[in-house]
């Protein structure tokens, strides 16, 4: 049955104006909407109002971006003044804005993440090669490290892609803890190998270990509780 949508009285499907006030009542079963209809079909623009307003903020970010850089290209021409300061103060005004421009989504997800950790590993390139530091930390260090964050991210990312569909008050905590177990591994794998010459690892067992029981202890307790705390549990935790 239909209802008046101004005094609410219900009416039937086929009236086309309500017989106690006769407002007109929509054809809710027609999905064809004239130009004249008083009541047009909802449309969401919701993506378009977001997309104007990130495009708003982008073009103030570049602008911003674009001026501090002449800024700087002027007082490195005609300023006496610490060019390395300079070279530094450009590098982080180009790192931040490419970072910006990948975190406001304009790529696909795994593009915009890959931008961003390029982003990073060229800004420790060039902070190397400005500085002219003796040890090689870029090589040593830093690189290796932002390439591992970026493989530990994407496993992470692809493990928690194909279990979404199941309990994610178990299943997050449990990809979050091998998250953090291989980063440590991988970052004891990395500082020993540069100090000792050599891959030993020491304090990335003990949260290897660690995070190892705590999975295998949530892992057991949800496998273990009846089905109606279980469904309690989603409810609570909206998941």
């Amino acid at each position: 049955m239909a209802y008046c949508p101004k005094c609410g009285v219900e009416v039937e499907d086929d009236v086309k104006n309500c017989p106690l006030c006769d407002f007109p009542v929509p054809d809710v079963n027609d999905g064809i909407f004239s130009q004249d209809s008083k009541y047009p079909q909802a449309i969401n623009t919701y993506e378009e109002d977001h997309l104007g307003k990130k495009n708003q903020a982008f073009f103030s970010i570049t602008i911003i971006a674009a001026s501090i850089m002449v800024i700087i290209g002027v007082i490195y021409l005609v300023y006496p003044w610490n060019h390395v300061l300079l070279k530094y103060i450009a590098l982080a005004d180009l790192s931040i804005f490419a970072i910006v421009f990948f975190a406001m989504g304009y790529l696909k997800p795994n593009y915009n993440f890959l931008g961003a950790y390029i982003t990073v590993v060229i800004t420790c390139l060039f902070v190397y090669m400005i500085g002219g530091s003796q040890t090689n930390w870029f090589l040593s260090y830093a690189f290796p490290i932002a390439t591992l964050l970026y493989l530990d991210v994407s496993l992470f990312c692809f493990i928690l892609k194909h279990t979404r569909h199941k309990s994610q008050f178990i299943f997050i905590p449990t990809n979050l803890i091998l998250f953090v177990i291989v980063l440590a591994i991988g970052i004891d794998g990395i500082i020993s190998l540069n100090v000792l010459g050599e891959v030993q690892l020491t304090w990335s067992l003990i949260v290897a270990v660690s995070g190892l029981c705590i999975i295998g202890l949530l892992q057991t307790i949800y496998h273990r509780i009846p089905e109606k705390t279980r469904r309690m549990l989603k409810k609570k935790m909206h998941v």
